[in-house]
């Protein structure tokens, strides 16, 4: 069933993962709507604490803190974006990937449909649920044959989700966005290749590239992720793919912020890491026909306002 928009008019919404880098975009963007939102995380922001905010603190693993989070703020949403994100990392400490992506989704779940959340909005993964499939862009009913324990884990936080609302007052919604880019992205981690090239271009430092370079994903801009996770908390209850399409190799992202710094040097080549996939690009019909949604901003446009915050940044 179509859920009116009540953003802004006593709707409470819980964000986790609000100290990550799409969860601290989603949060600013609700607080700047006039919604009552709550940010929770593990680890303090390192963007610090919007001005009459509220930030909890807590370990999504912890049932017993996730129960008293939940009992406290009392979401009417919540936007569940807390999550071990590194496909390497998963396959590293498979437990500990499942024991965040899939274990402390459902507690989060269980606690807010207790305290009557009228939706829950799931943020799975666009890109590593469906292996190597033959044919993109993809869309949502593509056989899922992940190749990492990370997207395993997404898939199997899906299902037990689905299976645990069924029936309730809590809806869920899942969000499957594509390799999501731009400002604030951490350039420290294992993830986020825009982020790591930006910075390390702009230190005139070496960049890596592993595999022959000619690997494809769809990257989407950090706004848009987010429009699209406000949009599935206020439309309709689905599942939708959010990408633009369209699949970018990794030398051309190279090539595209090499253009934007002014960077020289050639990458460096180094072996393909275990569970990363060919090729990938999700087809966002349905989300367009759902949730009204629609990617806004084109992929060198989203470069160039990345490469300018970490130019700022470092300045």
């Amino acid at each position: 069933m179509a859920q009116s928009d009540d953003r802004g008019t006593g709707e409470r919404a819980l964000v986790t993962g609000a100290a990550g880098f799409v969860g601290g975009h989603l949060w600013r963007r609700l607080l700047g709507d006039g919604v009552e939102a709550v940010g929770l995380d593990m680890v303090p922001s390192r963007r610090g604490i919007p001005e009459g905010a509220r930030f909890l603190q807590v370990d999504i693993r912890d049932g017993e803190a996730v129960r008293r989070a939940i009992a406290e703020v009392r979401p009417t949403v919540v936007y569940h974006l807390a999550a071990q994100a590194s496909v390497v990392v998963s396959m590293r400490d498979p437990v500990g990937d499942v024991e965040a992506n899939v274990i402390g989704s459902l507690q989060l779940a269980r606690a807010a449909m207790e305290h009557g959340a009228r939706r829950f909005v799931f943020f799975s993964t666009g890109g590593a649920l469906f292996g190597a499939p033959e044919v993109i862009p993809i869309a949502e009913d593509y056989p899922a044959q992940p190749e990492s324990v990370y997207g395993a884990s997404k898939l199997a936080a899906e299902r037990y989700l689905a299976l645990v609302t069924r029936g309730s007052d809590t809806e869920l919604s899942v969000v499957r966005p594509g390799n999501i880019y731009g400002p604030w992205q951490d350039p420290h981690g294992e993830a986020g290749v825009v982020a790591i090239f930006a910075q390390r271009m702009l230190a005139n430092e070496d960049c890596t590239i592993y595999g022959d370079g000619g690997q494809l994903r769809d990257y989407v801009y950090v706004e848009d992720v987010v429009d699209a996770a406000v949009r599935a908390a206020s439309h309709e209850a689905a599942t939708c793919n959010i990408g633009t399409g369209t699949p970018t190799s990794t030398r051309r992202v190279f090539d595209v912020i090499a253009t934007n710094v002014g960077y020289e040097r050639p990458p460096i080549l180094a072996p393909e890491r275990a569970g990363d996939i060919k090729q990938i690009a999700q087809d966002a019909t349905k989300a367009r026909a759902l949730w009204g949604w629609a990617p806004q901003v084109a992929f060198e446009d989203g470069i160039a306002r990345t490469v300018e915050f970490f130019r700022t940044q470092r300045a």
